[in-house]
């Protein structure tokens, strides 16, 4: 973690169950700063926290039981209020203050949940895909998420097959469909187990936080289908080798909306040329949708 004036403490952690991106946090003495996008802060207060909420399942969602959102583009921050505990002179006053150090402060941010929890192999005890993860050691004896991986539901995401006419086999959407490969996967009676990453070196934990090699070539299609269309989100992770990262960077490209929006966050750029492409690509279309409106 990276220390500086207002003891803020910087650092990043996955958002998981289901994995949608890696949040940027500012925790400061009196309020903790969250975001996606490294444009949105969603803030919430310290005293409307206890020590359950603080460390629950959700507590680093900035979708959750925030107070307010700071717009930190431009100059001047934009706050909009979503829950008011305080006056709008000690809100405007609370997020000029976030302001104030978020802008001198390097964006992605350290990723230090190093400690995670996986479901594993029922045949080999091998990690199948992340379920959790912390910060601290401590924290590890504190409730856990059920024993299932989940995927982003097809409302939210929706991932074509390559050929719509398949069999029937794939009546499943695909995020559906890899779900239950892992729950087979992992047996009736499913196991778990913490790991220290920075310790536990000789085990292989999947880089894009599942499985990607599977004896089924039917398998194997559907787990790549998700992968790569989770491509943009996925490049926010801290750690990937070069040969992940380029791999993701190639399939990420397809889809220049999330790379746009992600982009800041990503630790690494190995090839600027696809993502830059992508880049101008979404901006190009908004700014189309734009004048069709206009118009």
């Amino acid at each position: 973690m990276t220390y500086i004036p207002e003891k803020a403490k910087l650092y990043s952690k996955r958002l998981l169950q289901p994995y949608v991106g890696v949040v940027q946090i500012a925790d400061f003495d009196w309020a903790r700063a969250l975001t996606l996008d490294g444009v949105n802060w969603s803030i919430r207060y310290t005293n409307n926290e206890n020590k359950t909420t603080r460390h629950a399942r959700y507590s680093h969602d900035p979708r959750v039981n925030l107070t307010m959102i700071v717009n930190t583009e431009g100059d001047q921050p934009k706050m909009r209020v979503i829950r008011r505990h305080s006056s709008n002179e000690k809100l405007l006053s609370d997020s000029q203050r976030m302001f104030d150090v978020l802008k001198h402060s390097q964006i992605p941010f350290r990723a230090a949940d190093n400690y995670e929890y996986w479901l594993l192999d029922n045949n080999d005890d091998s990690p199948v895909a992340l379920l959790h993860s912390c910060l601290h050691a401590d924290h590890m004896s504190l409730p856990v998420p059920p024993a299932e991986w989940l995927s982003i539901p097809a409302a939210e995401l929706s991932i074509p097959y390559p050929d719509v006419n398949e069999s029937s086999d794939y009546r499943l959407p695909v995020n559906a469909y890899l779900q239950q490969i892992i729950e087979d996967c992992a047996g009736t009676k499913p196991k778990t187990a913490w790991f220290n990453r920075r310790i536990d070196s000789d085990t292989y934990f999947p880089p894009c936080l599942i499985r990607d090699n599977w004896d089924s070539p039917q398998n194997q299609q559907i787990s790549e289908l998700y992968l790569n269309r989770i491509a943009p989100r996925l490049l926010m992770i801290d750690g990937l080798s070069h040969a992940v990262r380029q791999y993701l960077e190639k399939k990420a490209s397809k889809y220049a909306f999330d790379v746009d929006t992600f982009f800041p966050l990503y630790p690494e750029v190995l090839d600027k040329r696809f993502l830059k492409a992508a880049r101008v690509e979404a901006r190009l279309r908004r700014t189309n949708n734009d004048k069709k409106i206009l118009s």
